[in-house]
C-alpha cells in the first residue's frame, strides 16, 4: 500500500500507478478541486490501482502504520510547518517502510549567459512563496528536516551505472584525443546493442 500525499491533479499519480500496476494507492490533497480533476485524469488513462480523497496533511484520517511507502513530491515547500508534516507521515509507515522526498530549490536556479532580470523573477518567486507560508528555497534543508522528523536516514545510490553507457562515458573522459565522428559511431554502436528498458532503474 502506497501513500501519495499532496497528489494535486495527479501530475505525478498517473506515472506511479501505471510504472507499479500491482501497487495500491491511496493519494490524497487538501483541494477537493484538485482531487476531483486527478481522478478525472486517472480515469482517462485507465488507472484502476489508485483511490483519492480529499485530507489535510496535518489532519489524515488513516491509522498509524497504515503503508509500506510514502510519495511525497512538490509539497513540503508550500508548508509552514515542513518537519511536522514529515513526522506526522512517518507515523503511518509500517516497519520497514520507506519515503520518497523531493523538492525543489529556486535558489539553485543559474542562467547562461547572466540575466538580471531573470535573477529578479526568480527571486520574486521565492518571495511570494515566503509570503505564502511556504519555503521555495527548502530543498537544500530537505536533509535535516527528515532528521528532525525521526526518519532513518540511508543513503544508497539509485541504481548502478550501466557497463555499456559507463563505456560510452569513458570515450568521452578518458579519450580526449578521439575524433567527435569516432565517438559518436561508438555511441550509436551502444544504442543498437542496448535496449533502455533493460536498464534498472
Amino acid at each position: 500500500m502506497v501513500l501519495e500525499a499532496g497528489c494535486g491533479i495527479g501530475a505525478q499519480t498517473v506515472t506511479l500507478a501505471q510504472r507499479s500496476p500491482d501497487a495500491r494507492f491511496t493519494s490524497f490533497d487538501v483541494s477537493a478541486d484538485s482531487v476531483a480533476q486527478a481522478k478525472r485524469t486517472t480515469d482517462a488513462a485507465g488507472i484502476t490501482n489508485v483511490h483519492f480523497q480529499q485530507a489535510d496533511i496535518f489532519a489524515l484520517p488513516f491509522a498509524p502504520e497504515s503503508f509500506d511507502h510514502i510519495f511525497v513530491c512538490f509539497v513540503l515547500e508550500h508548508l509552514s510547518r515542513p518537519a511536522e508534516a514529515l513526522t506526522i507521515l512517518n507515523r503511518l509507515l509500517r516497519p520497514g517502510g520507506t519515503m520518497t522526498v523531493i523538492e525543489g530549490d529556486h535558489g539553485s536556479t543559474y542562467f547562461h549567459p547572466d540575466s538580471s532580470a531573470a535573477r529578479m523573477a526568480i527571486q520574486c518567486l521565492v518571495e511570494l512563496q515566503r509570503l505564502a507560508g511556504g519555503n521555495a528555497l527548502i530543498g537544500r534543508q530537505l536533509y535535516p528536516l527528515m532528521v528532525e522528523a525521526g526518519l532513518d536516514l540511508r543513503l544508497r545510490p539509485i541504481s548502478p551505472i550501466p557497463k555499456p553507457l559507463m563505456q560510452v562515458f569513458e570515450i568521452f573522459t578518458e579519450r580526449p584525443r578521439q575524433t567527435a565522428s569516432s565517438a559518436t559511431r561508438s555511441s550509436r554502436a551502444w544504442e543498437k546493442s542496448t535496449s533502455l528498458d533493460k536498464i534498472s532503474h
